[in-house]
């Protein structure tokens, strides 16, 4: 009997455990996941500053756009896999985060398109995609962090 004690006790230890886990983890995500789109935010416009200034010039402006272009993608590839409910553990509300995530994302790629092709071509069409991704992006990014509550 004490055996059955002591194995229920352990069981019910690890459950525990691992919810509490499970939530440490769900609560890493959303800060390295929040930190990620406010720096990349941070990083695109510092470039399209360095490119004004004339400190970059378009090809660097082009490569570096490029890189962040490239990563932002991958990212949304993996988040893509990880939006369905229960089946992975996620909560309905995990789910609409990830959502909601990689609209921002989407974003942010979409500005760093613009600013490479308007470092490019220097077309007004280019400057108006980077200038309108990039406030969607503020305004998906401020959602996220709770910034206007």
């Amino acid at each position: 009997m004490k055996a059955i004690a002591v194995l229920l006790v352990t069981i019910c230890s690890f459950s525990v455990s691992r919810a509490q886990c499970d939530v440490e983890v769900r609560e890493a995500f959303g800060g390295v996941s929040s930190i990620t789109v406010y720096n990349t935010y941070i990083t695109i416009g510092a470039i399209a500053d360095a490119y004004v200034n004339e400190v970059y010039n378009a090809n660097r402006v082009k490569e570096l756009m490029g890189e962040q272009a490239s990563m932002l993608q991958s990212v949304i590839d993996m988040l893509s896999k990880c939006q369905v409910a229960k089946s992975n553990g996620l909560s309905e509300d995990d789910v609409q985060y990830i959502k909601e995530l990689i609209a921002c994302l989407q974003s942010l790629k979409g500005e760093a398109q613009g600013l490479s092709d308007f470092a490019v071509s220097g077309s007004e069409d280019a400057q108006n995609r980077y200038n309108q991704n990039r406030d969607k992006a503020w305004t998906q990014i401020s959602a996220l962090l709770g910034l206007g509550e």
